[in-house]
């Protein structure tokens, strides 16, 4: 045991705020610390005590406001601020999520971004953004999509698309889409309907001004067959009603079938 006493410099035990003029122990507890910026294992004390510190970083905030929501927004549109804020939404999530790490879930924005580039996947006419500070939503701002809207959010199960085709695509299931493309198939007159819109869509994203005319009489002629079958139906139900019951013609057979 060494009977050597220690040197303490007394000069260092307190220290004076630049502030309020008021002497405090040199700790933690009356000053913020951050490491040294040139002395390893030492340690360096802000110049204000800890109360007027505080005021310092609440006057100044107040005197910027602008210019720290000016830096704030700048850093949201960025791609990572953007990113991280639609990786937090993930976490949050009551639907799941399978993600490991951010890395992980930024990973598959940029294999996307390989194939289809800024463009919606669903809408490849919209190039998307990522518009922050307006009071309504961007209908073509980055959404992130669960493909199976039954599943958790994952590597795979994990798209993003523009705004307005995640909210005009919800909660559809591709069971329910299957089902829906049935009827749409069935139906001569909305099947070609939407081979009408799908090739102006076509269209309008390659850059293409030929109209395809002999789809528009194709729509034209259906539509006009369909007005007369109308108007002879018609026709007969009203001969019908004003035809005794015992003068009624009896049918050989049953055409109500047919077709």
């Amino acid at each position: 045991m060494s009977l050597r006493k220690k040197f303490v410099n007394s000069s260092l035990a307190t220290k004076k705020c630049a502030k309020c003029g008021n002497t405090y122990p040199r700790d933690d507890q009356h000053f913020y610390v951050t490491k040294h910026r040139s002395n390893v294992n030492a340690l360096e004390y802000f110049s204000y005590c800890i109360p007027c510190e505080n005021e310092r970083s609440k006057q100044y905030k107040k005197n910027n406001r602008s210019k720290e929501k000016e830096k704030n927004l700048k850093y949201k549109e960025s791609e990572r601020g953007y990113f991280k804020e639609l990786w937090n939404s993930v976490k949050r999530s009551t639907k799941g999520n399978q993600f490991k790490s951010y890395e992980e879930f930024f990973g598959c924005w940029e294999e996307q971004q390989k194939k289809y580039g800024l463009n919606c996947p669903y809408f490849p006419w919209i190039q998307m953004t990522r518009i922050k500070g307006k009071k309504k939503t961007t209908p073509t701002n980055i959404s992130k999509d669960r493909i199976l809207s039954s599943m958790p959010y994952g590597p795979n199960n994990i798209m993003f698309v523009s705004w307005q085709a995640n909210n005009m695509k919800g909660d559809v299931t591709p069971y329910l889409a299957s089902r829906y493309l049935e009827f749409v198939n069935r139906n001569e007159y909305c099947r070609k309907v939407t081979e009408f819109e799908l090739s102006t869509l076509d269209y309008k994203f390659e850059g293409r001004w030929t109209k395809d005319f002999n789809l528009i009489a194709d729509l034209i002629e259906h539509s006009r067959e369909s007005l007369e079958l109308q108007n002879q139906f018609i026709e007969k139900f009203l001969r019908m009603i004003r035809t005794e019951p015992n003068q009624l013609p009896e049918d050989s057979e049953d055409t109500s079938h047919d077709n």
